[in-house]
């Protein structure tokens, strides 16, 4: 029977495509399931395609591996390119730092695999989080067994999906924080990486520190501030919101603030001069909790 008789959502591959050679095994699977339906075999055959896509599934492990021969083996040379990095930028078209947390996620599902595990994370997030979470409850490298043993335990009993942050709630007990966001120009967002960078912290954490301060200067001196509508919880930091003008002025403020911050640091100042910052910047609306 031919594939494209059920609306599969795969476009036919008529005329022999030019396909780059990477995705030959991308055209034989097409063919397997929409053109020779090879899943009619029987159990044996669906049995196949289920493992297929296991392995799929964890296929970070095996670019984990490969990333970490071409780094320790410098692979990359014999490619034309003088650094790792460079060989990430330039060929991968990804940052050195995320491929470097794709070759820790390997590396941390791989010792799961050797230790039994069938069922490992998902993703490269998910075994970062498994990795971060754990080295918050202990300091034994082997605790990283039995705390996801514990994950697939809990996630079975209460019939819940394994997320990154189910992950980082079950090891630590410790729920997050829902977050929410606001804009900044770019050229503010490049010194704050950067004076981040130079601190061993996260921007996202050095803006709340920023902002903290602020709200902590603000309710001690008992000044009267306006509420702003708080916006509802999401979960990722750099989602879009609606620009109502309320939302436009904290967003200015946040960035008069920002930049406040990072010459103050500039110039080897402590404090921050509360007189220059402006009125109408108010609490909670896009700034990450804890402020």
């Amino acid at each position: 029977m031919i594939g494209n008789l059920y609306n599969h959502g795969f476009e036919i591959p008529f005329n022999d495509p030019e396909l780059p050679q990477w995705a030959d095994g991308h055209l034989d699977k097409f063919c397997d399931l929409f053109w020779h339906e090879t899943w009619k075999n029987g159990d044996d055959a669906i049995a196949s395609l289920e493992i297929d896509m296991l392995a799929d599934r964890y296929a970070y492990i095996k670019e984990g591996m490969a990333l970490r021969a071409f780094q320790i083996y410098k692979l990359y040379k014999d490619l034309g390119f003088k650094t790792f990095k460079e060989y990430c930028v330039k060929a991968l078209k990804k940052s050195v730092y995320y491929v470097k947390r794709v070759i820790k996620a390997a590396q941390i599902s791989w010792s799961l695999m050797l230790e039994g595990f069938t069922e490992l994370p998902d993703n490269v997030s998910q075994a970062i989080r498994l990795a971060t979470s754990v080295s918050q409850v202990s300091e034994e490298a082997n605790e990283t067994t039995s705390c996801w043993q514990d994950v697939l335990d809990k996630a079975k009993d209460q019939s819940r999906p394994i997320t990154a942050n189910y992950i980082e709630t079950t090891i630590t007990g410790e729920t997050a924080h829902p977050l929410a966001t606001a804009k900044l120009p770019r050229d503010v967002w490049n010194k704050l990486k950067a004076q981040a960078k130079q601190q061993g912290i996260k921007p996202e954490k050095l803006l709340e520190e920023i902002v903290g301060n602020y709200l902590d200067t603000k309710q001690d001196s008992s000044r009267e501030t306006e509420t702003v509508a708080e916006p509802e919880p999401i979960n990722k930091s750099k989602i879009s919101m609606s620009k109502t003008p309320e939302m436009k002025a904290w967003e200015k403020d946040l960035q008069d603030l920002v930049q406040e911050h990072l010459m103050n640091e500039v110039n080897h100042e402590t404090t921050v001069d509360s007189s220059s910052i402006p009125e109408v910047f108010h609490s909670n609306g896009g700034v990450p909790p804890g402020s």
